[in-house]
């Protein structure tokens, strides 16, 4: 497999426009869920709905507290492994509701399109190209309301409601067979503008390395954030294996990737805020009956508030997918996908003796539920 097979841009058509709980956006939410059971399904993975209910503000103005009552679905697709060996389970995961306000695509369409590619390549290797075993149960899961990045609110978001009463119960209550989780947070908004990205003292003390090369770079936003915490081993080996794989085409391309780990201990500031309003911020705060119970993850992201967005001068109000998706956006996001996909198979398949080379490219779209089909009928 190489970078040419990813084909994100399909399901960015699906995610390119609002997606909150209220008037005319909870429809195009509603269709971003089925569109995304649909394309679990596609795969052939199990799919589950995780219904919780949670409170939201509806005045995204933020001059009204009134909070309502709404369900939220998360949306799960399993991949069952043959294995049960400690650390076996990974989750991949993004969140598909937007926050009303924030653009819909670079928060979160693009984590969540990634997603969707990421499990199409991975499923496929492991289950129809005879080149791959699955070793180990992936899990994928498609967030619903992060009320963390809505504009006011008390609600518990749909991450914390997953790990709490979902995942915990699928581990059968011990941390023990899981490995970790990967969390894509918007990933495509890449800058070449000098200036691009913000800095400030507390940034360059928490990462001197980054911040010299941000001071050469002239502040560029021009890498792809991994954010973990080094209070665990697993976070560790999670953070690394990644970076090791990503970091294989580096020299060919105009980007990189930035360790934006935060050290045991550090005081939360506005840099580090920014970066935990994702999902990942529920593993690694998780408790069960009082007892903290961190559980491993990495977030991937473009640091979001903290990188300016590039202006689409073919734009008038609001930029429609083909618009947004430049050259460079698009490779930002393929690189990501190319690095969560050859992760997977690295942590969790291992190659068939006797096969070698690259991964298997995928069958088209309109090819993949005929193959998938044929693949029940001879089960």
């Amino acid at each position: 497999m190489d970078e040419d097979d990813i084909d994100i841009q399909k399901h960015m058509e699906h995610l390119a426009t609002h997606r909150f709980p209220f008037g005319s956006m909870n429809e195009d939410r509603l269709h971003a869920k089925e569109y995304i059971k649909d394309t679990f399904r596609q795969i052939g993975l199990t799919v589950v709905e995780h219904r919780f209910n949670t409170s939201i503000n509806p005045d995204l103005s933020g001059t009204s507290y009134d909070e309502t009552v709404v369900e939220g679905v998360n949306v799960i697709g399993i991949a069952e492994g043959v294995s049960n060996r400690p650390g076996a389970v990974v989750v991949v995961g993004a969140d598909y509701d937007t926050s009303g306000i924030d653009d819909p695509m670079y928060n979160n369409g693009a984590g969540v399109a990634a997603m969707l590619e990421a499990a199409y390549q991975f499923y496929f290797n492991t289950h129809w190209s005879g080149m791959y075993v699955l070793n180990y149960t992936t899990i994928f899961v498609a967030f619903d309301l992060n009320t963390r990045e809505h504009v006011s609110g008390s609600g518990k978001p749909g991450g914390r409601h997953f790990v709490d009463e979902w995942l915990w119960n699928f581990l059968n209550h011990s941390s023990t067979n899981f490995g970790g989780a990967v969390i894509l947070d918007s990933v495509m908004n890449v800058n070449y503008e000098e200036g691009s990205q913000r800095s400030d003292q507390q940034f360059a003390e928490l990462y001197p390395k980054t911040q010299e090369r941000l001071e050469e770079s002239k502040f560029k936003g021009d890498f792809l954030g991994l954010v973990t915490v080094e209070n665990d081993e697993k976070n560790v080996a999670l953070r690394d294996l990644f970076t090791g794989l990503y970091n294989k085409d580096r020299k060919r391309r105009p980007f990189r990737l930035e360790d934006l780990s935060i050290r045991r201990g550090v005081q939360m500031n506005t840099m580090v805020e920014e970066l935990t309003k994702q999902e990942s911020y529920h593993f690694w705060t998780f408790s069960y009956n009082n007892n903290q119970v961190p559980l491993p993850a990495i977030l991937l992201t473009d640091t979001q508030k903290l990188r300016n967005r590039a202006a689409n001068p073919s734009c008038d109000r609001v930029c429609r997918p083909e618009a947004l998706l430049t050259e460079e956006r698009v490779e930002f996001m393929e690189a990501t996908t190319n690095g969560l996909i050859h992760f997977l198979m690295r942590r969790q398949g291992t190659r068939k003796e006797g096969m070698s080379g690259a991964m298997s490219s995928l069958p088209s779209v309109l090819t993949m539920p005929l193959v998938l089909l044929f693949g029940r009928l001879f089960q």
